[in-house]
């Protein structure tokens, strides 16, 4: 399985709940957030602490990842296992990589956000932005689905981006 994971972010969906993200690259964890947002937040901590282990902490034992594109839609894990590896080797790839929730927005058991991951690459700092939506099931992640990377602030003309990033080796199985 060739996961082309990443790049926190996903669809936003219409809900009765919107949180601005802070411009921080750490969100803070507040007492006013809903459960869901606390685990989605948790999470993003554990990708930019590069920590497998907190993050799988906050994914039920199937999780499932998909990769959407165009009209596809790519299965890129389905255990924590598969995760677990999965991004094991995306951060032995790309090892500063960090994230930001740019927009969270809640609607029942999901968590739709807009995450700007950086990283550097040959000397030069780049970034980009993704759609993402997480369902929970309790207080665990069961499902996510990222949407095409694209860049973060808005253009006059829109143009799409390639991710450069996200692209992982084959996952251990």
């Amino acid at each position: 399985m060739k996961p082309y994971i990443w790049l926190l972010a996903l669809s936003a969906s219409f809900s009765s709940f919107l949180v601005q993200a802070n411009t921080s690259q750490f969100q803070t964890i507040t007492d006013q957030d809903p459960e869901a947002v606390k685990v989605v937040k948790q999470f993003i901590e554990g990708f930019n602490a590069q920590s497998v282990e907190q993050l799988i902490q906050h994914t039920t034992e199937n999780v499932h990842w998909f990769n959407l594109s165009g009209l596809k839609m790519d299965i890129e894990t389905s255990t924590q296992h598969e995760l677990a590896a999965a991004m094991s080797d995306y951060f032995a790839s790309l090892n500063d990589a960090k994230a930001r929730l740019r927009q969270i927005v809640v609607s029942a058991n999901y968590v739709s956000t807009v995450e700007e991951v950086t990283w550097s690459h040959d000397g030069e700092q780049s970034s980009q932005c993704s759609l993402g939506v997480y369902q929970l099931k309790g207080n665990k992640i069961s499902a996510v689905w990222y949407y095409p990377a694209h860049t973060c602030d808005q253009v006059t003309s829109p143009q799409y981006v390639e991710p450069e990033i996200g692209l992982l080796k084959e996952t251990r199985q």
